[in-house]
């Protein structure tokens, strides 16, 4: 629990914040290697924060300095997202040592709205136009941001979490009763289409984005319309199109089905589509960016990490004739084209 007066009093003092005259948990999540703790703290004067600590091995001090300029570069760009509170050494986090761990302490403004109950098409559209007026921000920023490392849907750095989920899926398929042809048909398209990003991404353009534009760090008011973003603390440097072709295919997946399709991707397609109208509508993408972004597209669904955890969970199972189903559904998937009208 997060009950230590004399720890929250150094978080007040250093945050010049009043007494707190309401204080509830929202958020405790708790191992050796990762820490995040969060309230809704409340003031005599009405106000409201998120009080953060948190203690992980991928964020570093450089880190939450960028998180709170991010936010305050998008803030400053009409979008509601959290402002980060700076403490009386200018600094926007405090460093505490809590339970015998070295941990941090953010606050930030508490933004109104809840978190919707599943994603629509009218949503998708509408974060599409948050994420790609985010990034358009993020481009014309007058000084670089600093972080550390990328963002989580980075890649060709050392933290490519996709290339990492592709070769332990191909390791156990290859070791398996999987069918050969499927398994070397996959892994050959995968591989031709990283070569050819390769190349193209030097000279795509990036900069600082938010990193988790997941469902439920979206925020809706009582008519169900995006109102707000929030949690950055996973922030980083990215290829914008990388970016949202992860954030895009993450956000088809946690769609909720709809009856009447015919296939499982032609629901996700729905989605897709609707989330880049509307991102173009904020910041169309160049011609370098649209020749690779089928590509792009076609690698994340294919090999999206829950999709991976599936099929080692049938390999394990021995369930082998889902295992090749699945094969079949990821050559679908990185055959699609998903953006018909953009140049190949």
């Amino acid at each position: 629990m997060f009950d230590d007066d004399a720890l929250l009093k150094k978080i007040r003092d250093h945050f010049q914040l009043p007494a707190f005259a309401g204080l509830n948990r929202v958020q405790h999540e708790e191992d050796p290697d990762d820490l995040r703790i969060v309230y809704k703290a409340t003031t005599a004067d009405g106000r409201s924060y998120a009080v953060r600590m948190m203690s992980n091995p991928y964020s570093t001090l450089e880190d939450l300095a960028g998180q709170a300029s991010l936010c305050g570069l998008l803030s400053g760009g009409g979008l509601n997202v959290p402002s980060r509170l700076y403490g009386s050494d200018g600094r926007p986090y405090l460093t505490l040592s809590w339970n015998g761990r070295e941990v941090w302490a953010t606050v930030e403004t508490w933004l109104p709205g809840k978190e919707p109950e599943s994603l629509t098409i009218a949503l998708a559209e509408q974060a599409g136009e948050w994420l790609g007026a985010m990034h358009r921000l993020a481009g014309q920023a007058s000084a670089p941001i600093p972080f550390t490392s990328g963002s989580p849907w980075s890649l060709f750095g050392p933290e490519d979490e996709l290339d990492q989920d592709a070769q332990a899926l191909e390791n156990a398929l290859r070791a398996s009763a999987a069918e050969p042809l499927p398994v070397g048909e996959v892994f050959a398209l995968y591989r031709q289409k990283r070569s050819k990003l390769r190349v193209c991404w030097p000279k795509l353009p990036g900069g600082p984005v938010q990193g988790d534009f997941s469902l439920n760090n979206l925020l809706v008011d009582e008519n169900g319309r995006l109102c707000g973003v929030i949690d950055f603390h996973l922030a980083g440097t990215d290829v914008f199109v990388g970016h949202l072709a992860g954030e895009a295919s993450f956000l088809a997946y946690a769609a909720d089905k709809e009856e009447g399709a015919e296939t499982p991707e032609e629901l996700g397609d729905r989605y897709l589509n609707a989330l880049l109208s509307g991102y173009e509508r904020s910041r169309p993408l160049n011609t370098r960016e649209r020749s690779v972004l089928n590509d792009l597209i076609g690698v994340r669904r294919a090999f999206a990490c829950y999709q991976v955890d599936d099929v080692l969970g049938d390999l394990k199972a021995g369930r082998m004739e889902q295992v090749n189903r699945q094969l079949q559904r990821m050559l679908v998937y990185l055959n699609k084209d998903y953006c018909p009208a953009f140049p190949r």
